[in-house]
């Protein structure tokens, strides 16, 4: 009887022994972590399997806080390389995370060509169109306008607003900087109002001096366009701004409009945030040179060409 009594009681033992390497082992399978992602069970499950997370946060850490978008309004008008210059800049685009691409045609319509190069293009787009004969100034309004009573509210839009041309290029550096303005930022731009360079000199992050032409009208401001990031928020305060335009509606002088723009919106050269601190260049005022072409051989060309 001791001999029956002893080898049950090994056969037990060696059972409930089996059981707890069976069950240890199933546990260690359903809770590893693959992949470098966080798996959380259950509280009933960590009841079950005694399951002590090991130097994890049982709270997934904080998100970042995101990112300000930034809205960039380009004007373009139809031209022989107008599909060019704008496949040049997506390519550019295509490269900056968290960028809405307003593109502003003067057009009496909305152009084919300009549409399917958006639609082709990785970044989201929205495509407007002016008059045929706008300028440059009614162009890039019609971008703010449609930006501040359309698309943005004080809630959901959080951004920084740009403009450039079709021709426009931009170190990709350039986006990182404006991305961190608070109010309004300006930097230098080359071959702007037949400079090489225009714009502020900054000294720890504020204006120490400008660029500019001599003028014979005093500037403010002496920036170029291409050369001014503003916060969306700073616009939604201002929702009747027009740029190139006085609180009265009146057009001002070519050479003014920057300076009555920033005017406009309240503001004083120390409350400007200067990005230019290492006096290099981010953004050039370029244009395509127009192809010296014969339209009579081109009419007995393949027809059907795409350019």
């Amino acid at each position: 009887m001791a001999l029956v009594r002893f080898i049950c009681t090994f056969v037990s033992a060696l059972l409930l022994i089996t059981s707890n390497i069976f069950t240890g082992y199933i546990a260690n399978q359903v809770f590893q972590i693959q992949s470098n992602e966080l798996f959380f069970p259950t509280k009933r499950e960590q009841q079950r399997f005694k399951w002590q997370p090991k130097n994890v946060s049982e709270q997934p850490p904080p998100l970042p806080p995101r990112a300000a978008t930034i809205y960039l309004i380009t004007s373009t008008r139809p031209h022989n390389t107008q599909k060019l210059d704008l496949t040049s800049l997506c390519q550019t685009l295509m490269h900056v995370p968290d960028l809405v691409w307003i593109v502003v045609e003067a057009s009496t319509v909305k152009s084919k060509s300009v549409g399917k190069v958006l639609e082709r293009c990785q970044v989201p787009s929205i495509h407007l169109n002016v008059p045929e004969h706008s300028n440059l100034i009614e162009q890039r309004n019609a971008g703010l306008n449609f930006l501040t009573t359309e698309f943005c509210n004080v809630e959901r839009c959080h951004g920084v607003v740009c403009f450039g041309n079709e021709g426009t290029k931009y170190d990709l550096r350039l986006f990182s900087e404006i991305r961190k303005t608070e109010g309004v930022s300006v930097f230098t731009a080359a071959f702007s109002s037949g400079m090489l360079v225009e714009g502020p000199l900054c000294k720890e992050g504020t204006v120490d001096t400008w660029l500019t032409i001599n003028s014979s009208v005093p500037r403010a401001f002496p920036v170029s366009t291409l050369g001014l990031a503003v916060h969306t928020q700073l616009l939604l305060q201002h929702p009747s701004i027009q740029y190139g335009m006085t609180h009265e509606g009146s057009w001002v002088e070519e050479n003014l409009v920057e300076t009555t723009f920033l005017e406009t919106l309240g503001l004083t050269q120390d409350r400007l945030e200067c990005r230019s601190d290492n006096k290099e260049v981010l953004v050039w005022n370029t244009a395509s040179e127009e192809p010296v072409v014969s339209y009579e051989r081109f009419q007995h060309s393949e027809p059907g060409i795409l350019f």
